[in-house]
């Protein structure tokens, strides 16, 4: 125990970070992950539905507008799996007490 204590004096993320205890979970590394991936996502999908449209607008090849339509749909697919998994996460916080986005 008294080496532990030691190590911990010359361990930088206790000294200069609030996070320490946070980040050294398996756990507290994905919740902090989280933070980042979701917003991430959304800017993902938000290109992704732009990019599907102007390519539908602009093809006056039909093979072309399938692409367009394609980007669009996997878009809308993906955005449904993002949406889900943020209200799981909602759920599992809220019934086991453990903080994943927050």
């Amino acid at each position: 125990m008294l080496l532990a204590q030691n190590f911990d004096e010359f361990n930088p993320l206790v000294m200069e970070s609030t996070k320490a205890t946070q980040l050294s979970t398996p756990g507290g590394i994905i919740t902090e992950l989280l933070r980042y991936i979701f917003p991430a996502a959304g800017l993902i999908l938000f290109v992704m539905i732009v990019w599907g449209g102007f390519e539908m607008m602009t093809s006056s090849v039909a093979g072309k507008k399938d692409a367009g339509r394609q980007r669009v749909t996997t878009a809308v697919i993906g955005f449904l799996l993002l949406f889900a998994t943020y209200w799981i996460a909602q759920l599992v916080e809220a019934v086991f007490g453990v903080s994943f986005l927050g």
